[in-house]
């Protein structure tokens, strides 16, 4: 368990990585067209009082006290102050089975209001999505309700903290999955032409299916969620974007068969740091991943070509997939095979859209993190590639739609792994070829 101390500090990094705060206030656009440039006058204004202004512009300011404009105008003790910016609206979703979790959720909606945002929250569990798709009928599993549509235009930032206590909650229920999925398909395209920011934050959810010791999957995931914010991960990210830069060519190779290429010419290599910054922003990224760590890119959709083993594959509501084999073919999956077959097929069979098409090319970049059976750890390994399939438009500036984007994770390091761009090794054995200051046989790594 982490302290109070150490909750807080969390949450005060969240808030601030998110760039959660403030934003324009809509309504001085709709104040000016109502009432022209007397807005403007105010506005230089900033603050006044009733003598500044004639009879006139005392109706006027009385009108823009209205919530319609924002409000444009506020007054305390006979002063008033012209509202130039207005709070974010946050999005909160959380597990409740997890009290520190709950903690945690509650002190991210302290600081979100301390920055003057407004959040609604709503309490999450994977027992109670599964006994929503039992109990409705058939055919409301395709519907898009309108309120779904509405959230997704109003909120400015998403952030779901917490995890899935039951891995195989949508086992048996596949057939309502995929009816679901082209509506999940659509609130996908409304968020990413809104460019609402969105944080996915894993945290250490007691499982009914647990890949590994159950404290030291907590263990590991608190290091991880603290290594986030470090300059070692920055320095490893760093090194990575700068090597991957107006590049075209990339080339995965290892001792048990792998040899894939693809292409990323053109694509923007994208930073994941725990921090959206003034360069996310600018280049359309506007999500974050905690715990964080990598390097990743979309590669051009039709381009990988070759056979790839990935050590596992933790799909939400499905299950595990270890020693998955994959052959690319102008970039889709052509042929698959693992010991948990069925379970990769029923997850394709339930999505729709480009589900089977390369969608990215991530670089683990956590050296904190290690295998505990969750995609938002696993895919952060120091000495890790990841390739994902599906969905990678908005923040990814790729072109498949689909309803799913699934990450599958491949160990690196100490498996003669290795990755080249453009014929140079930037890779070898799992480790980076040019970052020399880290002393990288203190950096340890557990399967």
């Amino acid at each position: 368990m982490l302290s109070l101390k150490e909750l807080k500090k969390i949450a005060k990094a969240t808030v601030e990585s998110m760039q959660i705060g403030r934003k324009p206030n809509k309504g001085i656009e709709k104040a000016r067209k109502k009432f022209g440039p007397v807005v403007d006058k105010l506005l230089k204004l900033n603050q006044f009082t009733e003598k500044q202004l004639n009879e006139k512009e005392k109706k006027i300011v009385e009108k823009l006290k209205d919530p319609e404009y924002g409000p444009l105008i506020i007054e305390k003790n006979k002063k008033y102050t012209v509202k130039k910016e207005i709070g974010q609206t946050v999005r909160l979703v959380y597990s409740s089975v997890d009290k520190e979790c709950i903690k945690l959720a509650r002190l991210i909606k302290e600081e979100c209001w301390k920055k003057g945002a407004h959040v609604t929250d709503l309490m999450y569990t994977s027992e109670e999505s599964r006994k929503h798709l039992q109990l409705i009928p058939f055919d409301t599993a395709a519907e898009l309700p309108e309120v779904s549509k509405l959230f997704a235009r109003a909120y400015d930032v998403r952030i779901f903290l917490g995890g899935e206590e039951d891995i195989n909650w949508a086992r048996g229920l596949e057939e309502k999955v995929k009816l679901g999925a082209p509506a999940s398909q659509k609130i996908h395209a409304i968020i990413d032409r809104k460019k609402v920011r969105w944080c996915y934050f894993g945290w250490p959810i007691e499982k009914k299916q647990m890949f590994v010791d159950k404290n030291y999957y907590r263990k590991v995931f608190y290091e991880s969620i603290k290594m986030t914010f470090s300059p070692v991960v920055k320095k490893i990210c760093d090194y990575y974007r700068r090597v991957l830069e107006n590049s075209d060519e990339v080339i995965i190779t290892a001792k048990d068969g792998t040899d894939l290429k693809f292409s990323i010419k053109g694509r923007p290599i994208l930073i994941a740091d725990g921090m959206i910054d003034k360069r996310d922003v600018e280049m359309g990224d506007v999500g974050l991943n905690i715990p964080d760590g990598e390097i990743f890119v979309a590669p051009l959709e039709n381009s990988a070509e070759g056979y790839i083993i990935f050590d596992f594959v933790t799909i939400p509501g499905f299950g595990k997939v270890t020693n998955l084999e994959v052959e690319f073919y102008k970039g889709k999956i052509v042929w698959f095979d693992s010991p948990q077959k069925k379970i990769f097929e029923k997850f394709l069979d339930s999505n729709v859209g480009d589900k089977d098409r390369i969608a990215e090319f991530g670089i683990g970049a956590n050296p904190a993190a290690k295998y505990v059976g969750e995609t938002i750890v696993d895919e952060k390994i120091f000495g890790s590639i990841h390739i994902a399939i599906g969905n990678n438009t908005g923040a990814y500036h790729g072109k498949n739609k689909a309803s799913s984007h699934l990450d599958m994770i491949k160990i690196m390091r100490g498996k003669g792994g290795n990755v080249f761009v453009d014929n140079k090794l930037i890779m070898k054995n799992g480790l980076p070829v040019g970052l020399k200051k880290i002393r990288w046989h203190r950096i340890k790594y557990g399967n």
